[in-house]
Formats: C-alpha cells, sequence, structure tokens
C-alpha cells in the first residue's frame, strides 16, 4: 500500500511516546495500558509484558536521536519513575539532542527529584488531575491519596521551575467542573499547558466511557470558550478529539486555534506525526491502538516507520471509511483512528463520536504548522532576513514539531517592520507581542 500524501510529507515523526514500562502505583480504570501488575485484558495486544533492558533503551533511543532528530521524546508508563534506570535513559536521551519530557502521575515527586529530572535534561512533565474533589480523583485513580501527591508534585516542580502540563480525562465525575479544574491548573499549580483528554476505549477504557457523543459536543462547545479566556497564560487543547476543529470551523474559521488543523499537518497524527512505542518494542501510530507495525528488536524504527503496513494506511486519509472519508474537513482532522477501532474494530472507519455530517463546511485554510518542515532553522525566502548564529542557536531550543511555525512568525515579524537581521533580542521581543508566550517560552534570553 501507498500513502497518496507526497513522498516526504511523512518523512519522520516528530513526536514518540515511549511506555516503558507497565508498572503503575495507581490502578487507574481508564488505562489504556492496562498497568499496573497483573493484567485484567486478556487479548494478545498484551500478551507479552516483557520490557526493554537499559542497554536496549539506549539502542531505541540511538535509533530515534538518527531518524528523528530532536523530536519530542515523551517517557511514560505505566509510571516511568518506577523503572531503576529511569534517569540514565532520560541522560542518554537528552545528551542524543532530544526534547525529553516525562509522562508521570506525580504521586513520586519530590523536591530532590525534581532538582536530578532537571539536571539530567528534562524539558518537561505532565500530571494527571481528573477531579477537584480528593475524594472523587483517587476513587478514578484507584489509590487513596493520589490527588494530594499530585498536587503536591505540581507544587515542587514550580518552585524548581520544571515546566509541566496538567492532564484531565473527562467523563461524568468531572464534567460539570471542567471550567474549575483549568482555573485550578493554571492559578494554583502553574501549568503551562491544560490538555483535555477524550476517552479512547482500549485496555481498561474499553468499557467505561460514560459520556454520549452529545455530552461530548458540550464538552467540546466548553473547551472553545475555555481556549479563549487563557489564550496567551495557559494553552488549552482537546486531545485525542480531533472532530474539535469542526466547532472551531462553526465558530470563527478565521480562528488563530483552527490553523494548527488545517491541511494535511492537522487532526489525528497517528501514523502521520506521531507514533508509540510499548514496553517490549512494539511500535503502533498511537499509543491507543493496539495495533503494531513491527518490533525494535528484530525491525530499525525506520523501516517500521516507512514500510509498516499500517503506517502506510494511516496516512491515506481519502481511504477513510464513512462519513470520515467523505468530510470537507478530511485533511484537517480526519477523526480518530484508535476510536474508530476501539468501537468499531476497523481502524479505517468514520469516528463514532463526531456528529459532524460532511458538506457543512469550506475546508480549512492553509496550515500554519508544517511538520514536513526541516528540523533546522530555515533560511527566509530569497534572503531577505538573516538569522545570526546566538538566534540560530536560540530557535533549537524550540521542540522540531512547532519549530517551523515559529521560524515563519519570527520572519514574517521581521519582515513586516524591515528587520534585516534575527538576534536573540529580536527574539525576545517578538516573544512578549505572541499571544501565546508559553509557546515561545525558549525565545527569552537566557
Amino acid at each position: 500500500m501507498e500513502s497518496s500524501a507526497a513522498p516526504d510529507a511523512f518523512a519522520r515523526p516528530y513526536v514518540i511516546s515511549w511506555n516503558l514500562t507497565y508498572r503503575c502505583n495507581l490502578a487507574c480504570e481508564h488505562c489504556y495500558l492496562d498497568a499496573g501488575g497483573k493484567p485484567a485484558v486478556d487479548t494478545p495486544a498484551f500478551a507479552d509484558r516483557s520490557e526493554l533492558d537499559t542497554e536496549a533503551c539506549y539502542r531505541v533511543v540511538d535509533e530515534i536521536a538518527a531518524f528523528a532528530p530532536d523530536g519530542l521524546l515523551i517517557l511514560t508508563g505505566g509510571e516511568p519513575l518506577l523503572r531503576r534506570d529511569i534517569v540514565e535513559i532520560i541522560r542518554y536521551a537528552a545528551a542524543r539532542d532530544l526534547w525529553v519530557v516525562v509522562g508521570t502521575n506525580g504521586v513520586k515527586i519530590t523536591a530532590n527529584l525534581a532538582a536530578i529530572l532537571k539536571r539530567e535534561g528534562v524539558r518537561g512533565l505532565s500530571l494527571s488531575l481528573d477531579a477537584l474533589d480528593e475524594a472523587r480523583h483517587d476513587a478514578f485513580r484507584r489509590v487513596t491519596g493520589a490527588f494530594r501527591n499530585t498536587v503536591e508534585g505540581a507544587k515542587i516542580l514550580a518552585a524548581e521551575g520544571l515546566p509541566f502540563i496538567v492532564q484531565t480525562t473527562v467523563g461524568s465525575h468531572n464534567v460539570a467542573e471542567l471550567a474549575a479544574i483549568a482555573d485550578f491548573a493554571y492559578e494554583e499549580l502553574g501549568a503551562r499547558v491544560w490538555n483535555l483528554y477524550f476517552l479512547v476505549p482500549t485496555g481498561r477504557g474499553a468499557h467505561v466511557s460514560d459520556l454520549d457523543d452529545a455530552a461530548y459536543d458540550r464538552v467540546l462547545g466548553e473547551l472553545a470558550v475555555l481556549q479563549k479566556k487563557f489564550a496567551g497564560r495557559m494553552l488549552v487543547n482537546a486531545k485525542c478529539a480531533p472532530h474539535y476543529v469542526r466547532i472551531l470551523q462553526a465558530e470563527d474559521p478565521s480562528s488563530p486555534f483552527i490553523k494548527g488543523y488545517a491541511g494535511g499537518a492537522g487532526g489525528c497524527p497517528a501514523g502521520t506525526h506521531y507514533m508509540g512505542i510499548r514496553p517490549n518494542g512494539d511500535v503502533t501510530p498511537c499509543p491507543y491502538l493496539p495495533e503494531f507495525g513491527g518490533n525494535l528488536r528484530t525491525q530499525s524504527l525506520g523501516e517500521i516507520w516507512r514500510t509498516s503496513e499500517i503506517f502506510l494506511r494511516m496516512r491515506d486519509r481519502p481511504a477513510l471509511g464513512g462519513r470520515c472519508g467523505a468530510c470537507e474537513l478530511n485533511a484537517a482532522c480526519g477523526g480518530c483512528r484508535a476510536r474508530a477501532y476501539g468501537m468499531t474494530g476497523d481502524d479505517m472507519a468514520e469516528d463514532p463520536l463526531c456528529t459532524h455530517q460532511p458538506g457543512t463546511f469550506l475546508p480549512p485554510a492553509a496550515p500554519s504548522i508544517e511538520y514536513g518542515a526541516p528540523a533546522e532553522t530555515p533560511a527566509s525566502a530569497e534572503g531577505e532576513v538573516e538569522w545570526d548564529a546566538a538566534a540560530r542557536a536560540r530557535m533549537k531550543e524550540i521542540p522540531a514539531f512547532v519549530r517551523g511555525m515559529v521560524t515563519r512568525r519570527v520572519e514574517s515579524y521581521c519582515r513586516e517592520r524591515g528587520i534585516a537581521r534575527i538576534t536573540p533580542e529580536i527574539l525576545a521581543e517578538i516573544r512578549a507581542k505572541m499571544p501565546t508566550p508559553k509557546l515561545f517560552g525558549s525565545l527569552r534570553q537566557q
């Protein structure tokens, strides 16, 4: 099978989520990995519970650094901080210029550990917060004290100066307090980003979804309000809900929030700009999709990305079934492939939670994020704007998956003002004026 996209449009992944372990100190009822001891889900996807050892992890890091330079590497689990070699793996990956973040429940964060993680090259962490009531959060995570430890962990990270994301999975247990959770994440914890996850029915989460499509639509509408409210202060994102683009399109087709979805760069990133690695080395287009293109014990990451049938299939958006295939927002959305698989058994089926009827909108405008842009800071067109060495080095501090967008905004800003040479001082000036300064934090003068 060949993708209908341009041959270099999906040359490499820009974000890699690596589940390092099945071990976990929580027992969350929605866990897609079925982590935390003896598996509760008896399927072939969970048959091999082995984990790559330290040396094998180093080899994988080497492959990632060679094939996806400057990539965003999410080290998660289970609970990755339970691996005895986690610091060594972080150090090894950071030394190869990967942008290392750690996905943790926050329970094990201490001041000493936060200092170590920062010293060894962690760029940020993600923490889970699913309710403001301690008992409800703990019930969802199935461990008493989880709320208290997560909140304390967030405060420790803030004190250490380590950026962090707050992740919330929406369900009946918290659907009435999402705005309050967002306020708490920003005002009380100091989160840079709040990600609202829409449950994908996989792993232990296969049978716990308790919101119907109409309820999800109401949540997406509320999310659009929150996104505007926190613009310039905290990024607010919908996760595993690429059809959020239709809410934005209906409200304001010129909205700056819609531009990241436009063109082939938008929507569900599974297998196009994103991939997952299981603890045993299995490689999937998305951590929530229990279908695999190969295993890193026997195949290279590049081989799997370029040639495996499932990765090629994910990139063929026109071949999607049902409403997703016929939709005018196909390139900007594509539906959630993992949800389609979880609810229908077909990863190319329409997203069952999307209520959109094709033919309502014109396709979105051209994208503002080009994930296929080269990792290095490009020279501007026709030499109109030059980058000095210090400014070029500063851009290397921005993850590759948004560097192209930032580069274009910087060059456009300078061309409009007749600025011929980009310096660190110019970058600092631009950062102060950008509508979402948190995204451009690395442009500040050091």
